[in-house]
Order: structure tokens, then C-alpha cells, then sequence
């Protein structure tokens, strides 16, 4: 969600609305075999959940609630509603965060995808797959936002510069502002142009969806995997369903694009050579660069060969442990160690989205508060009468009602209300609780439409090259597209590598 200017109408709504609902529900609402303790936790999450949507007060002011409402309600001690703030799951993300901000402070990310651009030749629909793949790979490791705002400018002065092309006896208008989000009010709009950052903006949120550290829903699962299923998904697990289905839906996209924003002309013939002058201007790599490569392939490879090579040999080793391990690395391997110059300082850490990991918690202390109170119990029993339903039909339904409200609220928060409540859901409709959890987790990351409904959306409409019409005509397609691949992945694909 992208940040507002001013208290809105829907915030000053949502700021009474949701004690208003609170008390309702705690005083004059008890619905039929419903404990006074899975009534209160209802009661609660009515009141956070309306915050959250309508951001009433900040994501992770309101994330704090449970720790406040919980304890107080008699659902569980403070050390019950607090305990889940520190899942290991939240500590997982610090850590992949730290090596994230190392990145981009000494501008790796920058320069990894200036070199795969420069590889993508002249070809504007290549040049389009070069910009959406590269985006979705950062977006694997760094947070979809730190990702869309690198890359739109880049994007924007390739647009900037076929301009210029196009119309030689005048100056480029932004050219030398690519490191800056670009006013694009004096850029000619073009399908080309519109192409390419709408290409962006998906890849950011797609790429989320290939790891666990991608994007916070994904997180989210495993967090509330462990807790109520005493199920773990490691690094790779999540790799093994989230890869290929990003790579699939990332594919179509760009075919998608294609068709319905297609490019003016099929070749740019020198529409690379800005990309060419700033990679030429980051002149050779650094030592703070090639250091932080190394800490980055330490907790790549660590990940990925720790179910197989690393925990044989060492039992308690863990993909958090591993990532704050990495963490921790990047404040003690120097750069300059005479000057006492490391990958990170601390003050760097102003810029780690500690909100981020309150929310994780919140969603955990609900999970367990939905399980302890028997609410989980209580609500899967109410769709016992959906077991003759073809599964197939479960999990369409999940992932449209996902993918639409996430059109208008936080992915992040919308994960954390609807996870715990599928994990209950599975048990009454004797299904695999993991494929309605996962079906929640990435459809809220399939939300493409408007500009309100990622970051990344934010930021490319924020550079006034696009209007919502825009947006909306490709996103309400993809929006069914990701839709249709993620009921097919979750009932086919996910039993077959998650067991």
C-alpha cells in the first residue's frame, strides 16, 4: 500500500469502525457454540483487521494490538501474545534484510542489472523480458519496493533516451537523472514505455513470490506452518513450489503485455547506450562490492545446501540461523579496516522495514491466539458442509477473493488474517491445510490492477508516465491469470514437492 498525504475519509471511518465493531462483538454478539475466548479473539481481530484495511492508524501501530488486547481479554498471558514476535521466521527476514541493505549500499544490485541489460541487445520486446527478469530476481533477495525503485529509473531513461531518438534535433529531457524516480511529464507516452513499466511493476511483486524472503506473505506461512501445523518450510521447500510458478506466470505476463500494450517498433537501434553509459560510469567493481558477493553467495549456498550437505553435519543448524549468521556478517567483514570501514554500519539499519517484522509478529500472535482460544475449531466447523466440493473449486475461490481484496488493502495484513483460518479449514474439509495456506500467501502477492495495491504499482504510477486506466486494463487480465495458474499450481503442483 502506498503511503498517504492526508487522513482520508476510509481512515477516519476505520479509526472508529473498528472499536465500534470490538465492542459490538465482545458485549451484544456471541455466535452460537462460540467460547467467551475465541469470542474475544474474534472481537479483537475485527477491530485490528479494520485498522489494517483501512489503515486507520500505521500497519505496525496497529500490529501492536495484540500484545494490548490479548492479554487484557484473558485469551492468553502476555508472554503467550508476545512469544510469537520473536518467531524464527522474523528473524529470518532481519537477516536476509541486513545483507539486503549491504547490497544496496554499495550499489551491487546497480550494477548486476546494468551488466544483464547491456546483454539484452536492441530487440524492444527482448529488452522488455531483460528489464522483468532481472526485476524479478532482485526482488528474490531485496523487498519489492527497494527493487521497483531502483529499476524504474533505469526503465524511465530508456524510454527518456528512445525519445530522443525518435526526435534527434531535440534534447533528451532526462538525460544524467536516471539515478533519480523520474517526472516523466515531459516524455511522450508510448506503448513501449507503458510496456516496460507495467513490466516492472509485475516482475517486482512476481519475483516475491520465488523465495521465502521474497515478499512477507510467504514468511507468514511458514511462520504459522510451524506454529499451528508443526510443519517446517525451509528455503529450499518454498523454492521447489514458488520458482516455477513465478517463472510460468512471469512468462505469460510479458507474452501478455505484448499483446495488449504492444511495442511501436520491434528494434531500438542504439536504445541501450544509456544503459551502456552507467554501467560504463560505475567504472570496476569495488572492494565493498565484491565483499558483499561473497556474504551474498555464503547465505545463497548456505540455504540451499543446508537440507542436504550442512544439517546432516550440523543438527541444529536452520535457514534463520544461517540468516543471521549473514546478518551479523556484514557488520564485521571490513572494507577498510584501517579507516574501520565494514559492509554496514549501524546507522544503515534506520532503513530496514522494522515495521515489516511487527507485522510478521502480529500475524503470529493471531495464529496463536486462534488456535489456543478454539476459534480455529470453531470456524472450520462451519464449512464442514463444503467437503463434497471438488477441491479444485476450494482453492479457485481462495485465491480470486485473495487477489481482489489485496486490490485495495496490505498484502502483508490480508495474509495474516486469512492464513491461520485456512490452517483451520483444512482440518474440516480433510484437504492438505498447506495448499489453502499457500494459496492465500502468494494470491496476495497477485493483486496487479491498481496503483494502491503493491508498492511497486505505487512507484511506477507514481512516475506519471501511467495513468490507473493503464494499469487496470493489464492488470485486471493478469489479476485471472495469476489466478488461474496458482489454482492449478496449488492442487497440482504443490502435493506433488511438498508431500
Amino acid at each position: 500500500m502506498s503511503e498517504t498525504t492526508s487522513y482520508n475519509r476510509r481512515q477516519q471511518i476505520g479509526l472508529g469502525l473498528g472499536p465500534v465493531l470490538f465492542v459490538l462483538t465482545s458485549l451484544f454478539v456471541t455466535p452460537a457454540g462460540l467460547q467467551p475466548a475465541a469470542n474475544a479473539v474474534l472481537a479483537s481481530t475485527l477491530w485490528i483487521a479494520t485498522w489494517w484495511v483501512t489503515e486507520a492508524a500505521p500497519i505496525p501501530v496497529t500490529s501492536l494490538l495484540p500484545i494490548v488486547l490479548f492479554p487484557v481479554l484473558g485469551v492468553t498471558s502476555v508472554e503467550g501474545a508476545t512469544a510469537p514476535y520473536a518467531n524464527p521466521i522474523v528473524f529470518l527476514f532481519l537477516g536476509g534484510f541486513l545483507v539486503a541493505l549491504a547490497i544496496e549500499r554499495w550499489g551491487l544490485h546497480r550494477r548486476i542489472a546494468l551488466g544483464l541489460l547491456v546483454r539484452f541487445g536492441t530487440d524492444s520486446r527482448r529488452l522488455i523480458l531483460g528489464f522483468m527478469l532481472i526485476t524479478a530476481f532482485l526482488s528474490m533477495w531485496l523487498s519489492n519496493t527497494a527493487t521497483a525503485m531502483m529499476m524504474v529509473p533505469i526503465g524511465m531513461g530508456v524510454v527518456a533516451q528512445r525519445q530522443a531518438l525518435r526526435e534527434p534535433t531535440q534534447a533528451n529531457p532526462l538525460a544524467g537523472r536516471t539515478a533519480d524516480v523520474l517526472d516523466a511529464g515531459s516524455v511522450e507516452q508510448s506503448n513501449f514505455g507503458t510496456a516496460l513499466l507495467l513490466g516492472i511493476a509485475y516482475a517486482a511483486s512476481i519475483g516475491g513470490v520465488a523465495t521465502l524472503i521474497g515478499t512477507p506473505p510467504n514468511a507468514i506461512l511458514a511462520g504459522v506452518a510451524r506454529a499451528q501445523l508443526g510443519i517446517q518450510i525451509g528455503f529450499v521447500e518454498w523454492m521447489q513450489f514458488g520458482l516455477p510458478l513465478a517463472v510460468g506466470v512471469l512468462l505469460v505476463t510479458w507474452v501478455l503485455l505484448l499483446r495488449l500494450v504492444p511495442p511501436e517498433e520491434t528494434v531500438l537501434p542504439t536504445g541501450h547506450e544509456q544503459i551502456r553509459s552507467e554501467l560504463k560510469a560505475l567504472g570496476p567493481m569495488g572492494t565493498g562490492e565484491r565483499r558483499v558477493v561473497a556474504v551474498f553467495l555464503f547465505l545463497v549456498l548456505g540455504w540451499l545446501l543446508r537440507p542436504f550437505v550442512l544439517e546432516p553435519l550440523i543438527p541444529g543448524l536452520t535457514d534463520t540461523v544461517i540468516a543471521v549468521v549473514a546478518g551479523i556478517l556484514v557488520f564485521l567483514v571490513p572494507v577498510d579496516l584501517r579507516r574501520g570501514e565494514f559492509l554496514l554500519r549501524w546507522q544503515d539499519t534506520t532503513r530496514v522495514p522494522w515495521g515489516v517484522l511487527v507485522l510478521f509478529g502480529a500475524g503470529f500472535s493471531i495464529a496463536n491466539a486462534f488456535q489456543v482460544s478454539g476459534l480455529s475449531a470453531w470456524i472450520a466447523g462451519h464449512f464442514v458442509g463444503l467437503r463434497g466440493v471438488e477441491f479444485i473449486w476450494v482453492l479457485l475461490a481462495i485465491a480470486t477473493l485473495v487477489v481482489f481484496l489485496s486490490e485495495i488493502a496490505s498484502n502483508s495484513a490480508i495474509a495474516s488474517l486469512f492464513i491461520p483460518i485456512m490452517a483451520g479449514l483444512g482440518a474440516a474439509l480433510l484437504v492438505s491445510p498447506l495448499a489453502l495456506m499457500a494459496t492465500v500467501a502468494v494470491a496476495a502477492s497477485f493483486a496487479f490492477m491498481l496503483p494502491v495495491a503493491t508498492p511497486p504499482n505505487a512507484i511506477v504510477f507514481g512516475s506519471g508516465y501511467l495513468t490507473i486506466p493503464d494499469m487496470a486494463r493489464v492488470g485486471f487480465w493478469l489479476n485471472l491469470v495469476g489466478i488461474a495458474f496458482l489454482t492449478v499450481a496449488s492442487s497440482l503442483w504443490l502435493p506433488v514437492v511438498w508431500g
